[in-house]
């Protein structure tokens, strides 16, 4: 099965129930059907490339376009909004897509890039063309083409399949119990792999979809869990953490009716995991670990039972994990590698990125442990490590322990040249509003809770810590 024929299913099941909610308009299963084959229908006509690349902000037009790519055989090449005139000439370069599919807001920022020489279409003069000639579509292997999110200053292009989709999806339902009762909230960008999972649940069970147009809004959030009725959220641990400054009793009472909290593997501060443990009256706050080119490769539910805050679960069904390298402290610590039908294949066009692939096991640049249960534990990125006098330290236990500091809102830790040691560690930290802590505090902080060689030499307040849409520091970005 590919996506068109979960929508096909749902047209035929109960196609006149409402499938998309945005801040415009709404659209049930058998609209949606309708636009996507015309959509369709019409961009047979207009071009004969393999990949469209489509940039739009979160609505149902994205929707239709996405859908409506796919159904005519092509392959949808994801682009962020945001993206950057440099990155966008990259990314077109690297895809060999010929044409690109936006919004009329993203149109009129494109035609002043100067180096962008691509055909542009409109997502609603696309729909508004009259064409009575069906077209036959042709059968594409693959689904889409998305460029990691840059955590690292190259991106890597990854293509998803249809068949890589399907396996994912029905994982999701299977752990996490998504069913056609469900009202599903998404805030996130659907040009991402989290964003566009959601939206294959919904597809695949026949729930409905509320689009927000991002997360920055929190009383939108929270407004709109009690409008719609919403049964579960998709946000990101960022935003979790925000929404934990309105009042406890207030929050309860937004959160009556969610069966379920989903968030991705960026690391979530175990107070974070506590409270909504408590906040969750009727529901539950859930992970997953997984890369683009290895989607929910783990699953993890904060139950009332289970104590693991720090982890991100076991893994998914039919999906093999193993840990490569050394032991420490009587855990096996190591490389993360991943094995299962959630996996690319290979990289888009990138025979050196190609060699984290062998004997269909990939090479995440993740480092972690299994405790005795099963239970996944990362540590970091490989890439990442800060070697301070022939000392290896992760940056995200730093991260971890200053986070838990009042007063403080987000940090990052990174390491900068030394003479001596070669390395030492630098803190850049956001404060939280009103909050008046100061070096001296932190430092104080960490000197009690931090082991010698992981204490900062060097603290900085910031505005800002450079991180993609889904909350994922540039690590590249920080000196």
């Amino acid at each position: 099965m590919n996506l068109i024929d979960f929508l096909k299913k749902n047209v035929e099941n109960h196609g006149d129930k409402i499938a998309v909610i945005d801040n415009e308009r709404e659209i049930t299963f058998i609209e949606l059907y309708e636009k996507v084959e015309k959509f369709s229908n019409n961009i047979k006509i207009l071009n004969q490339e393999e990949i469209i690349s489509l940039i739009s902000e979160n609505s149902i037009s994205f929707i239709i376009a996405y859908l409506g790519i796919i159904n005519s055989g092509k392959i949808v090449h994801l682009i962020s909004p945001e993206i950057s005139e440099i990155n966008l000439f990259n990314q077109l370069k690297s895809s060999k897509s010929k044409n690109i599919i936006c919004n009329q807001l993203m149109k009129k920022k494109i035609l002043n890039f100067n180096s962008i020489k691509t055909t542009i279409f409109d997502i609603e003069e696309i729909l508004l063309k009259h064409n009575n000639k069906e077209i036959e579509s042709s059968q594409n292997k693959l689904a889409y083409l998305i460029y990691t999110s840059g955590t690292t200053a190259e991106p890597k292009g990854v293509t998803v399949s249809h068949s890589m989709i399907e396996f994912t999806t029905k994982n999701i339902i299977k752990v996490l119990s998504y069913s056609n009762s469900d009202i599903d909230l998404l805030p996130l960008p659907l040009n991402h792999s989290f964003g566009l999972g959601c939206i294959h649940t919904s597809l695949y069970v026949g729930s409905t979809l509320v689009l927000l147009k991002n997360a920055s809004n929190l009383e939108e959030i929270l407004e709109s869990l009690k409008k719609y009725k919403i049964t579960t959220l998709a946000a990101i641990p960022a935003t979790l953490t925000k929404i934990l400054n309105f009042e406890n009793k207030k929050l309860e009472d937004y959160f009556s009716e969610i069966r379920l909290i989903i968030t991705n593997s960026t690391a979530i501060p175990k107070k974070t995991v506590i409270q909504f443990k408590e906040i969750l009256k009727k529901g539950n706050l859930a992970t997953y670990y997984g890369l683009t080119e290895a989607s929910r490769s783990t699953f993890m539910v904060f139950d009332k039972n289970n104590q693991r805050e720090k982890s991100v679960g076991k893994c998914s069904p039919n999906v093999e994990i193993k840990i490569v390298n050394k032991e420490e402290n009587n855990l096996k610590l190591g490389d993360i590698f991943i094995k299962g039908e959630n996996v690319i294949k290979k990289y888009w066009n990138n025979v050196e990125a190609d060699k984290n692939i062998f004997d269909n096991w990939l090479k995440t640049g993740d480092t972690g442990y299994f405790d005795k249960e099963g239970y996944l534990f990362l540590k970091g990125r490989s890439d990442e490590i800060i070697n301070v006098g022939g000392e290896k330290v992760m940056p995200i236990e730093i991260e971890q322990t200053i986070k838990n500091i009042p007063g403080v809102e987000d940090a990052v830790a990174f390491g900068i040249e030394h003479e001596i040691f070669g390395q030492t560690i630098k803190l850049n930290i956001i404060k939280s509003k009103n909050s008046e802590i100061n070096k001296a505090q932190i430092l104080s902080y960490c000197i009690k809770n931090l082991e010698r060689f992981k204490i900062p030499s060097k603290i900085d307040f910031v505005e800002k810590i450079p991180k993609t849409d889904y909350g994922k520091v540039k690590r590249f970005m920080l000196k």
